[in-house]
């Protein structure tokens, strides 16, 4: 008996070998170089956090298309978002994929620049050769599907019109030929994908032309998909939120496409906890436009200069001169000065009874505070000055990284009132995601 162990275990070992190879893909693994995970940003916000993501219109106009192209991508030639519309509709209808998931990806990856590098990849998506040079050979795109009884079927698409090389990817149409097709294969793999490798939970296919046959993380869909949001914004696809009511005002969204990952939460730790966050991070991109949450009287247009209250009111010129290395934390930035209108009743009716109206804040029964402040930080362009009126959603500057030396570009938004800072996270709860780390449970 002692002797029959040995080969029973053997047996067992090699049935699980054969099992292994049963399950295994049948291809080498495909993965992007040199990208790698955030470990925080991955415990910001769950797949299971987001709503579902808006359906594309079954027809687009390429005119319509092309001008919200041209809002997400920021500055362009003026030829170019009608040329770039023309190929992603093209391929987009050809391979059968989403033309705004398309044109979200080609902001997303290579910030709609037909020369962009990164991620070992090249051109508008910035599509990496290597990673799938082995599989597009002679005009065809070989690859597998696994069939409900578990084996693997060998599939191929056409890819008759351009030869797939590094120089062909640096060409807006080749490259956006490319990505389409790509896209399609992905959408077609992913059930099986989610059997051949260990996944990180993830919500869309297109994490697959991010990271390859395995994913390691959610949040680059989850910015490809804001992206497709803020195009299908643009284009009238989807209307902006509507705005809430909190503390007497209509809120709206300070960045389009909501709802967005709040980086950074008020209270957190900053400079090795000798001072706190005063706001709210909310993730964003370089050049995105920021807006007014909700209306009022801009009553600061300035800079941050280091040293105590050393802010300064500035027309656009002047801010513009301003080194940037001489910057405080705050950078350039936007305040605006919002009037509840019951609270403004309220204020009269107390001054007429000889109380101190700018002593009080909010309460339950005297209503909204008096007065409210909004402010945006960290700004690259500030489009209002001091004194001007403005309408809720109404565009005031964009994203930047002004005042900052290593984070990346996002809005830093605080809200103030009489009784001090308030928390914006849950007043624009509506608009925004994320879990607070220091949140009790």
């Amino acid at each position: 008996m002692r002797r029959r162990l040995p080969l029973l275990a053997l047996l067992f070992a090699l049935g699980l070998v054969a099992q292994v190879f049963a399950d295994a893909a049948p291809w080498r693994r495909r993965r992007r170089p040199d990208i790698r995970s955030n470990r925080r940003s991955r415990s910001l916000v769950l797949p299971t956090d987001w709503p579902a993501e808006p359906t594309a219109p079954d027809a687009v106009d390429p005119e319509r298309f092309a001008r919200a192209l041209n809002e997400l991508c920021g500055w362009m030639p003026p030829a170019r978002p009608a040329r770039y519309t023309g190929y992603i509709l093209r391929w987009a209808e050809r391979f059968e994929v989403d033309p705004f998931l398309l044109g979200g990806l080609m902001y997303r990856m290579g910030r709609c620049r037909p020369d962009a590098e990164g991620l070992g990849g090249h051109g508008l998506t910035l599509i990496p050769r290597r990673m799938y040079g082995d599989y597009v050979r002679r005009g065809r795109y070989a690859y597998f599907v696994q069939k409900p009884d578990g084996d693997w079927e060998e599939k191929a698409l056409e890819l008759p019109d351009y030869p797939f090389s590094e120089h062909r990817l640096r060409r807006a149409e080749e490259n956006l030929y490319f990505a389409a097709a790509f896209l399609h294969v992905w959408r077609e793999q992913h059930q099986s994908l989610a059997h051949a490798y260990d996944q990180h939970p993830h919500r869309h296919y297109v994490s697959h032309f991010i990271w390859g046959d395995r994913v390691i993380s959610d949040r680059a869909e989850d910015r490809v998909l804001t992206d497709r949001r803020r195009l299908l914004q643009y284009y009238g696809a989807t209307p902006p939120p509507a705005p809430v009511e909190r503390l007497g005002l209509s809120f709206v969204p300070p960045l389009d496409g909501a709802p967005r990952v709040i980086s950074s939460w008020l209270g957190a730790e900053r400079d090795g906890g000798e001072r706190s966050h005063r706001g709210i991070d909310i993730e964003s991109e370089l050049g995105e436009p920021v807006r007014a949450a909700a209306a009022g009287r801009v009553n600061f247009a300035g800079v941050d200069l280091p040293g105590s209250r050393n802010n300064r009111n500035m027309e656009r010129e002047e801010i513009e001169a301003v080194p940037r290395d001489d910057l405080g934390r705050g950078g350039r930035y936007v305040c605006i000065l919002h009037h509840p209108p019951g609270a403004a009743d309220a204020a009269d009716e107390a001054e007429s009874e000889g109380e101190d109206a700018e002593s009080e804040g909010e309460d339950a029964e005297s209503g909204p505070p008096r007065w409210l402040r909004t402010c945006y930080m960290h700004l690259e362009d500030v489009e209002v000055e001091w004194g001007d009126e403005v309408e809720a959603g109404q565009r005031i500057g964009t994203v930047g990284r002004t005042g900052m030396r290593r984070s990346a570009p996002h809005l830093h938004f605080e809200l103030h009132s009489p009784e001090g800072v308030l928390d914006a996270s849950e007043v624009l709860d509506a608009f925004l995601l994320g879990r607070n780390p220091d949140a009790e449970e």
